[in-house]
């Protein structure tokens, strides 16, 4: 291949966080092995760091929300950069950048166009006008895909199921994971947790429960307040971690209501997960809906029991009873029963979480995920040498 120019892939997402956390070990592996690659992104601090990194990132702005007037200019200024740059691949990402990204990606005549869900937009228990109106550009969206890849195999059957379909006929597995020596129950020394308790404010206090994630009705954090609110005559301290979308005064609100404030710390966005995570006794999510989440993926990778709530995605990286207990959605009171039996019981914490690491040493590795993207690739724009074997359904713990 010599004297021939490199495939160019870029990835789109809504926002710069998603490029940053859940993007960059596999933009890093695929320039090692012969791509060149890209991002394009809302505004956001997470430009400047993968530009040190030596990645081109173009940032151009996606409204989360449904606007027509600001995604149809998101859709014209990406199609004229796709027009300019000529990718190879366009790999779009979340539910909107999947929409505007692909759209401008076929009308600058991008060869192959590829999209991962990371859960799709409808759910069960949202107004059935609203399920159909996301569920039609879903399936709209994919006739102009060539791949679709899925971090879920629920997701995937779902997919079958309600007819979203791209070129290739049906979504690919390609699973989740994280980097399993960065998140590692070894990775902070005990002194060194003392460290990050006394800098958060937590050295006293009990457990520490813990939830990252962006800050919205979805995520279930007004769940959780409830739940702990339940167990206030426990020993406990939450910590929330994640950007605010509009919901946060709601979550503050009721955790005064509750005369809470003392037993809560708050925090934006962060760059020390895998340290917030080693002084973490619990992890909650408590989400509406889910993909394949990473943050439950981290917590069980460092050996924390979780609780999670019964929705695709998180019931698939949690195994029900051995490394954390699943509970329904929009439930408080099962919420705090499952946290209590955790939080009275150390033994109990403790297998879970040594069971947590194996699963995600089994299962969760994301040097697995990257490699069968890589090969994807390379059969998706006939370029190299596929080296790997892509097993439907490898890698799910099923």
């Amino acid at each position: 291949m010599s004297g021939i120019e490199s495939p160019l892939v870029i990835h789109v997402a809504t926002i710069g966080i998603t490029a940053y956390n859940a993007l960059l070990a596999q933009g890093k592996y695929l320039c090692d092995h012969g791509l060149r690659v890209g991002f394009v992104f809302s505004p956001s601090s997470e430009a400047e760091l993968l530009r040190r990194m030596g990645f081109p990132v173009k940032e151009i702005y996606i409204s989360r929300k449904i606007s027509p007037f600001c995604d149809l200019k998101a859709i014209m200024m990406l199609w004229k950069y796709f027009a300019a740059c000529r990718p190879g691949i366009v790999h779009t990402h979340t539910s909107k950048a999947g929409v505007v990204g692909r759209v401008a990606a076929r009308l600058a005549g991008v060869p192959k166009v590829i999209h991962t869900v990371h859960g799709f937009p409808f759910h069960r228990g949202m107004p059935v006008w609203r399920y159909q109106f996301f569920l039609q550009i879903e399936k709209s969206v994919a006739r102009i895909t060539d791949f679709m890849f899925s971090q879920s195999l629920q997701d995937i059957a779902d997919a079958d199921s309600l007819g979203i379909k791209p070129r290739a006929g049906s979504l690919t597995y390609i699973g989740n994971g994280v980097d399993l020596n960065e998140f590692s129950p070894g990775r902070v020394a005990p002194e060194g947790k003392m460290a990050v308790k006394e800098k958060l404010g937590i050295n006293e206090g009990g457990s520490v429960v813990t939830l990252i994630g962006r800050v919205n009705r979805e995520k279930g954090h007004a769940d959780l307040v409830d739940a702990l609110w339940l167990l206030r005559e426990l020993p406990w301290k939450g910590l929330f971690v994640g950007p605010d979308e509009g919901y946060l005064g709601r979550v503050r609100k009721k955790i005064e209501s509750y005369g809470l404030q003392d037993r809560f710390k708050i925090f934006g966005v962060r760059q020390d997960i895998p340290d917030l995570l080693a002084v973490t006794d619990i992890y909650v999510l408590p989400s509406y809906r889910e993909g394949l989440p990473r943050s439950l993926i981290e917590a069980q990778a460092m050996g924390i029991p979780c609780v999670a709530t019964a929705v695709r995605g998180s019931a698939e990286v949690v195994e029900d009873g051995v490394t954390g207990l699943i509970v329904p959605p929009g439930n408080p009171v099962a919420m705090a029963e499952a946290l209590g039996r955790l939080l009275n019981d150390p033994s109990l914490r403790l297998a879970m979480g040594q069971a947590g690491r194996r699963r995600a040493i089994a299962h969760f590795d994301e040097t697995t995920v990257c490699r069968r993207v890589l090969a994807l690739y390379r059969q998706a724009i006939d370029w190299g040498k596929d080296e790997v074997e892509i097993v439907p359904g490898a890698g799910s713990g099923r």
